[in-house]
């Protein structure tokens, strides 16, 4: 019988091997998720970390195209305006400082969210959901 279990991972694409490794550094040293595999070589690197609840893919990609499609990666949060000090002190650019939103869905949706620019130059929006 099949079934739907949620979101394996998401991929970012990195504009080269050197963009790709600063975000797997930054990934696994400030949010603490640790590297569960890596492949390929050169240009065309990939890695993946453990968000603790699915999977980030962190790929090089040797043409200088990244970011890929991915309009941003959502990592869900407590504390979002901690987590924004901590990358701004990181120098990741913030996009959007923290807001309190009631997003218009049924039923509506409170959440507290942020945006910044991580390392290979992908849009990060942190989310905490709100009672």
């Amino acid at each position: 019988m099949k079934s739907l279990k949620g979101i394996h991972h998401v991929c970012i694409k990195a504009p080269s091997l050197e963009k790709m490794e600063q975000a797997v550094e930054f990934y696994t040293r400030v949010f603490g998720m640790p590297v569960i595999r890596r492949w390929g070589q050169g240009e065309k690197s990939a890695c993946m970390v453990d968000t603790g609840a699915g999977i980030l893919e962190i790929m090089a990609d040797g043409s200088g195209e990244a970011p890929g499609p991915i309009p941003h990666v959502a990592l869900a949060v407590t504390g979002v305006d901690e987590w924004v000090e901590l990358v701004r002190q990181e120098g990741c650019p913030i996009t959007m400082e923290p807001q309190d939103k009631l997003l218009p869905s049924q039923p509506p949706f409170p959440v507290r969210i942020a945006f910044f620019q991580g390392r290979a130059g992908e849009l990060v929006e942190l989310m905490e959901e709100k009672e």
